[in-house]
């Protein structure tokens, strides 16, 4: 059996990374803060504003006088689209394997608490997660190491013992910054022009098992 010594942790970035998520957030965004500013920015636009939680970054867009009611827009247009999006296929499946492997399984995301969880809930990934950590709940979000710290002190377990999956150049750098191992893993379409990633669970899961943390599948 596993001590909390010996166990090895997988950490996961989630929107693009883990869900199909991207594209209704870059359309949420728009529509959140077009009211106010009068455009809807390009998911180039949004995507250079990503670092903060969502609902920070909504805020600081339209300004204090507009921020409740913009991200009540925001949350409001992510309860339509996020119902019709899902995790990416095989997901289910990879986290299931490295849990019945024994291995820690957490997740780091820029987004805030309020979104964060609303996904976890609808495509029922919650159930997977030793620990959770969102852009506000740390003193500084993406590229910063702190919410991967954060997760290594609160599972005790050694960054050497541990891999950080994800999808742009934010986690990279929060990766190396914590001295965590990094796997580039982008299935979407709206993250694979970013960087040169693997782009399938059945990928990840053999480039897994060449860094030691392999799968076990249910007996």
């Amino acid at each position: 059996m596993n001590t909390p010594s010996s166990r090895k942790l997988v950490i996961f970035d989630l929107d693009g990374t883990l869900v199909d998520t991207l594209e209704p957030t870059f359309h949420c965004f728009a529509e959140a803060v077009y009211p106010v500013i009068g455009f809807r920015p390009t998911k180039e636009q949004v995507e250079e504003r990503f670092g903060p939680a969502d609902h920070e970054i909504v805020s600081e867009w339209v300004g204090p006088e507009h921020a409740e009611a913009a991200v009540k827009r925001l949350y409001d247009c992510y309860a339509t689209q996020f119902a019709e999006r899902g995790p990416f296929p095989g997901v289910h499946e990879l986290l299931q394997g490295l849990k019945n492997a024994g291995h820690a399984l957490a997740l780091f995301t820029g987004r805030g608490r309020p979104s964060a969880d609303q996904i976890l809930r609808s495509m029922d990934l919650e159930k997977f997660f030793d620990a959770t950590v969102t852009g506000e709940e740390v003193p500084q979000s993406k590229p910063a190491p702190d919410g991967l710290l954060k997760i290594l002190k609160d599972l005790d377990i050694p960054a050497q013992d541990s891999v950080f999956i994800g999808d742009s150049p934010l986690d990279l750098g929060s990766a190396e910054a914590a001295g965590v191992e990094f796997v580039f893993f982008a299935p979407s379409e709206a993250s694979s022009h970013r960087v040169p990633a693997l782009r399938l669970t059945t990928h990840l899961a053999d480039r897994l098992e060449e860094l030691g943390f392999g799968l076990r599948s249910i007996s």
